[in-house]
Order: structure tokens, then sequence, then C-alpha cells
């Protein structure tokens, strides 16, 4: 595990070159950020943003997903990764979110879980960058890059989660994640990792990388 002062050299170097934090999903409020991290599952951001581009002209609002029907949003999803569970999960929650939330998405962790098709890494990341508030979404790049960067031994996300809630101050929470997002998207793949250009290499110690 890292110690307090080489971490503080990575947040430091992280904030240094991610300055906003961000995911590469389009969304302009929480209920459309809500459908693209669902349909986002096994599907690449690229594909996800073609697909809600016109998805979100016929379905802005849970009301007008509730007013369609199951088949007609699978179609709109149907280039989409296991779009037929995913239908049926977007219609079963904005059917929720009206009958108990006033047709808007809750910014609470266990009623956002509750949710059809709503894990704890979506919880996570839509209350981080669809609210603003501070939460750690572990997804694939996450795990990897923590790995890799000493933070964590574990392939567990929940553990990678509290191992970085436990070292990264709070307020940092968001813009620090979203940053090991973009590492791991562009700098350190699972694969091919590009330590050379990589702006943590010299202090890195390389978990994993052969």
């Amino acid at each position: 595990m890292k110690t307090m002062k080489t971490f503080d050299e990575i947040l430091k170097r992280v904030k240094e070159k991610y300055k906003t934090p961000k995911i590469e999903l389009n969304f302009k409020n929480p209920f459309e950020l809500l459908v693209s991290l669902i349909l986002s599952a096994r599907c690449r951001d690229s594909l996800t943003n073609k697909i809600t581009e016109e998805f979100f002209k016929k379905y802005p609002n849970p009301q007008t997903v509730i007013s369609s029907d199951i088949d007609s949003i699978n179609t709109m999803i149907s280039s989409c990764s296991m779009h037929n569970t995913k239908a049926k999960n977007l219609y079963k929650l904005s059917k929720i979110l009206c009958e108990n939330y006033n047709c808007t998405v809750p910014d609470d962790f266990k009623e956002l879980i509750k949710l059809p098709g709503v894990a704890e890494k979506t919880a996570n990341m839509l209350l981080s960058f669809g609210f603003h508030k501070p939460a750690i979404g572990v997804d694939t790049h996450i795990l990897r890059v923590a790995n890799r960067l000493g933070i964590t031994d574990s392939d567990k996300p929940k553990r990678v989660q509290k191992d970085i809630e436990n070292i990264c101050p709070k307020q940092d929470w968001i813009i620090f994640s979203s940053g090991l997002i973009l590492i791991g998207r562009y700098i350190c793949k699972a694969k091919k990792p590009n330590c050379l250009k990589c702006f943590l290499n010299d202090i890195c110690p390389k978990k994993g990388v052969k």
C-alpha cells in the first residue's frame, strides 16, 4: 500500500493533469446519465453516446419512457449489448421513478441501488457526476490502475473503493476517480500500458505490469 507522502504526490499530479472531473458519456441531467450508465455496461462509450443521441430525442425523461413500450425501447438500443435486458430495466426503472420519486432520479445511494439495472458502481458514478456528491464508482480502469499504483492489492471493487476512500481526501474522490479512469483508458491500458509516457511513471511500482 502507498504511504501518504507518495499518494499525496500521485493525487497532486492527477489533479494537475485532469483539472476538471469528467466521464466520456454525453448527458445533460441525472436521468440522462442514469440511462447512459446502464447502456454503457459492456458497451463502448462511443457507441453508447451514438445510441443516446437518438434515444434522448424520443425519450428525454421517465414520463416519455413509460408512455412507450419495451419493444420500442429495445429497437432503439438494439446495437447495444444485452439490449433486451437493458430495455426492460429502463422501462421498469422509469416507472418506479414516476411512481415513487415524482419522475426524478433520487440522489441517495440506498434508493438508487433499488432501481432495476443499478448496481453499486452505477449508483456511485451517478452520485459523483450527476449530483456532484463525493463517491467512487470502481470500474475496470480504476481497479487496474489502483492496483498498478499500489493503492490497493485487491481485485474486489468494494475493497478497492474502500482502499481509495481511506487514503484519498473525500473532497478529491470525484476528481481522483475520474482521473484514474482516464489514465486507464488512454495510458495504463490492460494489455499494453504506455509507462514511458505516463506522468506517474517515476513513482509507480507498476504492480502486475509485464
